[in-house]
């Protein structure tokens, strides 16, 4: 099956970034905002090779939608 999964990328230094995603509990760092998401996917495949598909994607939904708010001015 196949997994839409949301993706937070934040900085969290100066040259490293870390993409997260919640649902699956997994996070990765990279050397750029392009690489970790790389990352990020290479890891939860390790987490579906070492636990399972079932367990890894047990609290995800089957349609998840994403959206950006703006809040503040």
């Amino acid at each position: 099956m196949e997994y839409k999964l949301p993706v937070n990328i934040i900085k969290i230094d100066g040259t490293i970034s870390m993409a997260q995603c919640d649902p699956v509990r997994a996070a990765a760092t990279g050397d750029t905002p392009e690489r970790a998401p790389d990352n990020l996917h290479e890891a939860i495949n390790e987490l579906i090779t070492e636990y399972g598909e079932k367990e890894v994607f047990q609290d995800v939904e089957e349609e998840v939608k994403v959206c950006m708010i703006e809040v503040g001015k």
